[in-house]
C-alpha cells in the first residue's frame, strides 16, 4: 500500500495526528504543494513566502519530503499518474479556501481511484461538536468541556526514494526576498522562554514585548496546538482564552459561512463607508499624521506581523475614524501579515468595525488615549518611527495639540466622533 501524504499547515512531525495516521497505514510518499493558487491570492512571493520555505526545509531536515509547484490538484494528477498511490492523506481544513482546495484534491482522488482522507487536527476543539453560541464568553465555557488534547506519535516512517523533486530543486521557482524578522526555527524556543505568568500583565504594551510572537508557529502548524496549551495551562488563563478566540471566529465560519463577505449584523449591512481614496493611501502608507497608528503600519509592512493592541488600534482607527470600508482593512492585512489566517482576520475585522459577532458596545478607539495607556513611553512609536525619536512623549501622544515635524493629522479624531455615531446610528454616549 503507497500513501500519499500532503502537509499544508502542519508542518512539523511531532503530535501530527493526520500524519500518524498516514503512517499507520504503511509507506508514505510525504508531499508539500508551493500551491500558485494560494501564491497569487495572498501575494506572499517575496518575505513571508521566505518564511514558509524555512519552515519546509526544516521539516526537509527531518523527512523526506518531496516538493512540487504548480496549483495542487493538477500536480496531484501527475504523481497519481506516475506512481498510481492507494490513499492520499491529509489534515481536515475548515477555513473558506482551505475546503475549496480540499474539494479540488477529492475530485481528483475520486477520478483516479485514490481513497482520500481527511484528520481532524488544526484545532483544539471539534468545531462543530460545539453547540451554536454567537456570542464569545458561553462558547469559551462549552469549548472547554470539548477539548481534545489526545497526543499522537509516528513510531517509524517509510519514505520510498523517487524521483520526484526536493525543495532545493523548487526553490528557483519561488521568488523570495530575505526575511530577517521571524524565524521557524525559533518556534519551539520561543514557546519554552515565553512566561506564560506575565502574559496578562503586559499583553497590552507592544513596546514591552509581552507578546509571545507564536502566531506564524500555530499559522502554519510548526508547533501544535495542544503543546502549547498544555504549556499555558496554570499559568495563564488569559492566553488560553486568546487561543480559543481563535476557534470561536472558526465557529462562526461554521454556521454563519455568509461572513466570509458579509457583516454578521444585519443592521450594519450597507453602511454608507466614506473610502476616501486619499485616506486609503495615507493610511496604507504610513502617513495619517498619528504616530501610533502609522508606527503599526511601518511595524506591518517592515516586519509582517502586527502586535495585537495595535491591530486593534489601526482596525477602529480606519473603520471608525476614516469610516473605511473593514473589507479594505482585511485585505490591506491579507497582503502583509505572515500569520494571516482568513477567518481569524475578517472575524477580528468585523469585531473591531463592530459590524460582526460579539462586538463590544460600539467603541471608538481613540488613538491619543491608547499611545497615553499603552507606549506610556514611546518604546513603541520611536521604534518604528525613528525620526522622532528625539521628541517628548506628550506631543507623539497628541499629535492634534502639538505641531510635529512629520506628517499633519489627516482628520482630527473629535471632529469624526460625531460623524461616525451619524453612520453608524448611534444615538447613546460613546466610550471614546
Amino acid at each position: 500500500m503507497r500513501v500519499i501524504y500532503l502537509f499544508k499547515r502542519d508542518l512539523r512531525l511531532e503530535d501530527n495526528r493526520a500524519l500518524a495516521s498516514a503512517a499507520s497505514q504503511g509507506e508514505i510518499l510525504p508531499l508539500f504543494v508551493f500551491d500558485t493558487r494560494i501564491i497569487e491570492d495572498l501575494k506572499a512571493e517575496g518575505e513571508r513566502l521566505c518564511y514558509v520555505v524555512r519552515a519546509v526545509e526544516e521539516l526537509s531536515k527531518k523527512i523526506k519530503l518531496y516538493c512540487l509547484y504548480g496549483r495542487t490538484e493538477e500536480v496531484l494528477e501527475e504523481v497519481f499518474r506516475l506512481y498510481r498511490p492507494t490513499h492520499l492523506y491529509t489534515t481536515l481544513s475548515h477555513s473558506w479556501s482551505g475546503k475549496e482546495r480540499n474539494e479540488r484534491i477529492r475530485k481528483v482522488c475520486r477520478d483516479y481511484g485514490v481513497e482520500y482522507k481527511e484528520v481532524f487536527e488544526h484545532f483544539l476543539a471539534p468545531p462543530e461538536e460545539i453547540p451554536l453560541r454567537k456570542v464569545y464568553t458561553p462558547f469559551y465555557r462549552e469549548w472547554l468541556k470539548r477539548l481534545d488534547l489526545r497526543r499522537s506519535w509516528v513510531d517509524k516512517l517509510r519514505v520510498p526514494n523517487l524521483p520526484l523533486p526536493t525543495l532545493e530543486q523548487v526553490k528557483p521557482l519561488l521568488k523570495l526576498r530575505p526575511f530577517p524578522y521571524f524565524d521557524p526555527q525559533e518556534c519551539k524556543e520561543r514557546l519554552e522562554r515565553f512566561s506564560f505568568e506575565d502574559y496578562e500583565e503586559r499583553r497590552n504594551f507592544p513596546g514591552e514585548g509581552g507578546s509571545s510572537k507564536l502566531s506564524p508557529c500555530i499559522r502554519f502548524g510548526i508547533l501544535s496546538l495542544r503543546d502549547i496549551f498544555l504549556k499555558a495551562q496554570g499559568r495563564s488563563e488569559q492566553f488560553i482564552k486568546e487561543l480559543a478566540w481563535r476557534e470561536f471566529w472558526y465557529h462562526i465560519a461554521l454556521h454563519f459561512p455568509q461572513v466570509r463577505d458579509l457583516e454578521f449584523q444585519e443592521k450594519r449591512r450597507g453602511i454608507s463607508w466614506e473610502n476616501k481614496e486619499e485616506h486609503i493611501k495615507a493610511f496604507m502608507e504610513g502617513a495619517t499624521g498619528y504616530p501610533i497608528v502609522d508606527a503599526g503600519v511601518r511595524q506591518l509592512r517592515r516586519e509582517k506581523w502586527l502586535h495585537n493592541r495595535v491591530r486593534m488600534i489601526l482596525a477602529s482607527f480606519l473603520t471608525k475614524v476614516l469610516l473605511i470600508d473593514w473589507r479594505i482593512g482585511e485585505t490591506f492585512f491579507k497582503e502583509h501579515l505572515i500569520d494571516y489566517d482568513e477567518v481569524v482576520n475578517i472575524g477580528n475585522w468585523q469585531w473591531s468595525a463592530s459590524v460582526g459577532a460579539d462586538p463590544k458596545p460600539f467603541r471608538l478607539f481613540n488613538p491619543i488615549l491608547q499611545a497615553q495607556r499603552y507606549d506610556p513611553e514611546c518604546i513603541y512609536i520611536k521604534r518604528y518611527l525613528p525620526e522622532l525619536s528625539n521628541l517628548p512623549c506628550h506631543m507623539l501622544h497628541d499629535p492634534l495639540s502639538h505641531r510635529l515635524p512629520y506628517h499633519k493629522p489627516l482628520v482630527n479624531y473629535y471632529e469624526r466622533v460625531p460623524v461616525a455615531k451619524k453612520l453608524y446610528g448611534i444615538t447613546s454616549r460613546l466610550e471614546v
